[in-house]
């Protein structure tokens, strides 16, 4: 199923947490008619806190991510509490921007929103990357942060900021929960219908978008409970929600036709649904893409084909051809979209923006065929350089390493900048194997949580993660976790150590030129960043087995780790100076096969069985 129909499909599903008796609320009044339990005003703080816990649960939330402070205590301990009955999955972790790509993995891996709970001040700033992640991939996480009394903002007050406007740029909304210093006969519903307001919004049902939501909770104070069972005021029966939202509707629209006789291919970037899409046409598919069984073309296809028509779903953002074939002033480019985001994407160059295509005709065979043909020889072409035993191996050679040592059941976590493209451009990723990466805003923070996050997630599977030195380095404090927290040891990471930032090698900065005077060692500073970690002595802080392999040993090593249970570090030293001179002979043997099929005009020719030149598509 895709990610996103996942998550709204799930985020209505009833839980099992009404139904433990250990958890029950203590006692319950009628739902529909809210009563007001007797609670001295020390613990008005526990009670707010059970409400907001368990609408959070009855709208979807099963599992939540704690980050110890003073503010959110009263939270805590009601997590515990419904933690230890069995009802939810609780992780604690110390450092809320790890903590919050933690829940990011989660939810890209279940579909299921996850909800991060934090104490007030820099706490809520900590978030910022994770949620502007979660912004631009459509990933619903929660984000519930205590606060401190709205009285003392603008005092001095320890701990007191803004922080409801830290994160307005990237959260779909931000919900002011509504405590006052004493419990009131309405404080039940108003507090519950605004927990289920945040829902709704932040799972797209009643923007159309999902997305990041913040529930600030300003607490009277940070006391513990009185009791480990708080009272507290009853939600609705049968575990339901206080407001049931459904998606909302749309009205009649016109769908645009898409004559798929003219020569057609679709470019499907992370995000992208392509069920609706017929499985005939000729597709371009980012790793992370669910293509659904259908054969994906090599990127590098579209820089040797010319269709009228490209048919965009997602976000495409790894290769730059996408970016030049949509350019192209005789290409129909047509984005396949709902336009309920604050931005189009590659809006320059799109021709029509419509989230109803309707595909008329059928692909040509020739269209097919020659695509198929140009896919033939740029894959056997990568294979014939990365056989090559002359040369340095690469970060290159340890994406098809690890491509061809994936079993079907598997969950690939790629990390930025280099691995994701190079296992877009070396193999083909194996049926039934899913693939997740951080492709909406690509940076290399958080990779680690994230694919921490998702081994926690889905603990039956085994989860691999491919990042570079750079992206570990960044991140490895993810790996860290309290003596009392369960740990990943379905998790296997493979550092493709180039010592430095390899993706700039094969871009402009990465050209000789720079490398010389009068630039000195400019690049080394400023581009390739090689640091000085031991990676062997940070993974034995965090108590994490390491191992060094070369390319050639990889996946034995996998193999072995597979079985290992415990989190493992596969480091594998690699070259970084020689990969631009990898990608050069890649193209200077593609461009030896496929340049002559080029016509004077552009199109892209073949023949036919008396070997006459025909124009493909025509």
């Amino acid at each position: 199923m895709n990610s996103q129909s996942q998550v709204n499909s799930q985020a209505t599903a009833p839980l099992k947490s009404q139904s433990n008796p250990q958890s029950a609320q203590q006692p319950l009044p009628s739902a529909a008619q809210p009563e007001l339990h007797p609670a001295a005003p020390g613990s008005v703080p526990s009670v707010i806190s059970a409400i907001v816990v368990d609408e959070l649960v009855r709208g979807g939330v099963e599992t939540f991510v704690y980050c110890p402070g003073s503010r959110n205590g009263p939270l805590g301990f009601e997590l515990t509490r419904l933690a230890d009955a069995g009802d939810i999955s609780l992780h604690v972790r110390l450092d809320e921007r790890s903590a919050a790509f933690l829940a990011l993995g989660m939810t890209k891996a279940t579909g299921v929103p996850v909800a991060v709970v934090t104490t007030s001040g820099t706490a809520v700033a900590n978030l910022l990357p994770a949620v502007t992640e979660a912004n631009y991939s459509r990933i619903p996480i929660v984000l519930v942060t205590a606060n401190r009394p709205l009285a003392v903002l603008g005092t001095g007050a320890s701990q007191t900021v803004e922080q409801t406007q830290l994160l307005t740029s990237q959260v779909r909304h931000v919900q002011h929960v509504q405590v006052g210093a004493e419990l009131t006969p309405d404080t039940n519903g108003v507090v519950r219908s605004q927990i289920c307001h945040a829902l709704g919004i932040g799972s797209g049902r009643l923007q159309g978008r999902p997305g990041p939501v913040q529930i600030d909770v300003p607490l009277p104070s940070g006391l513990p409970p009185e009791n480990r069972n708080v009272p507290f005021p009853a939600g609705r029966t049968e575990g339901r929600p206080w407001i049931r939202t459904t998606s909302r509707s749309h009205g009649p629209v016109t769908p645009y036709e898409i004559d798929l006789r003219r020569p057609t291919v679709v470019v499907a970037g992370d995000g992208a649904d392509v069920t609706a899409v017929p499985e005939t046409i000729p597709c371009v598919a980012e790793p992370t893409v669910d293509t659904g069984g259908r054969t994906s073309l090599h990127p590098w296809v579209l820089d040797h084909v010319r269709p009228e028509q490209v048919v965009v779903c997602g976000r495409p953002t790894l290769h730059r051809n996408v970016g030049r074939l949509l350019a192209r002033t005789d290409v129909t480019a047509v984005l396949v979209g709902g336009g309920d985001d604050d931005w189009i994407y590659a809006a320059p160059h799109i021709d029509v923006l419509t989230a109803h295509p309707e595909f008329t005709g059928e692909v040509t065979a020739s269209w097919t065929e020659e695509l198929a043909r140009v896919d033939r020889v740029l894959r056997r072409t990568w294979s014939d350089v990365l056989r090559d035993g002359g040369r340095p191996r690469t970060g290159l050679d340890v994406a098809r390493a690890v491509l061809d040592a994936l079993e079907p059941g598997d969950l690939l976590w790629l990390g930025a900048s280099n691995p994701v493209r190079d296992v877009s451009l070396t193999g083909s990723v194996p049926s039934g194997v899913q693939v997740l990466s951080n492709r909406g805003v690509a940076g290399i923070d958080g990779n680690v949580s994230g694919a921490v996050g998702s081994a926690l997630a889905v603990p039956d599977r085994t989860v691999v993660a491919l990042v570079g030195d750079l992206t570990f380095a960044y991140d490895a404090s993810g790996l860290q976790a309290g003596v009392l927290e369960r740990v990943p040891d379905n998790l296997i990471v493979v550092v493709s150590n180039d010592a430095g930032g390899g993706i700039f090698e094969v871009l402009e900065q990465g050209h000789p030129t720079y490398k010389t005077d009068p630039y000195a060692d400019t690049f080394e500073r400023i581009y390739g960043t090689p640091q000085n970690v031991d990676f062997e002595a940070l993974c034995h802080a965090y108590s994490v087995s390491h191992r060094t392999v070369d390319t050639d040993e990889l996946g034995t090593a996998l193999s072995a780790a597979r079985h290992a249970k415990r989190p493992c570090v596969l480091e594998v030293p690699v070259a970084r100076t020689t990969l631009r001179n990898v990608h050069a002979a890649a193209r200077q043997r593609v461009d030896a096969v496929l340049a002559p099929t080029f016509s004077p005009a552009g199109r892209l020719v073949t023949a036919d069985a008396a070997g006459a030149p025909v124009l493909v598509g025509q």
